[in-house]
């Protein structure tokens, strides 16, 4: 069943308040809080629809996390093993892809869990779409002109 959490919804109760304000300064003006300010809401979790019911079976896990988990997996360069392990006990990990909650439902993966996520995400051919979004906020977030590139000549 397909299953994304609604990233703009305000919480009642903020669940980073535990943190206390100079930790909760420091998540937020570090990768991570960048992340899941704005790279989170820009990855494309519409398109895996089709490959899940829509009120049928089992629900997936938070898909916006499954596929934080592939960006950040790739940024940190992390084997799969290492991938999973911050995934489930790593707080900036959690801040990054606001996992709010600590039960295993959303703070827990599998190894099997992310093969499966990195087929579909290759089957989609989704790599260019997540490459562009990211690169894209980035870029905006940055102020950064890519129309101006640097070419560089190897003698």
């Amino acid at each position: 069943m397909f299953h994304v959490k609604n990233h703009k919804q305000a919480h009642i109760f903020d669940p980073w308040g535990y943190l206390g304000p100079k930790r909760r300064k420091a998540l937020d003006q570090s990768w991570s809080g960048i992340f899941q300010k704005e790279i989170l809401p820009v990855l494309p979790v519409e398109d895996l629809r089709k490959h899940y019911h829509d009120f049928l079976g089992r629900p997936t896990k938070e898909l916006y996390s499954m596929i934080g988990l592939m960006i950040l997996q790739q940024m940190f360069d992390y084997t799969d093993k290492e991938a999973v392990e911050q995934f489930c006990f790593n707080l900036q990990w959690h801040y990054a892809l606001n996992i709010t909650d600590p039960g295993d439902n959303a703070s827990y993966v599998s190894e099997k869990s992310l093969w499966t996520m990195r087929d579909i995400l290759a089957t989609e051919g989704l790599q260019d779409k997540l490459f562009e979004n990211t690169l894209a906020r980035l870029a905006k977030v940055f102020d950064v002109d890519m129309k101006k590139q640097r070419l560089d000549s190897v003698h």
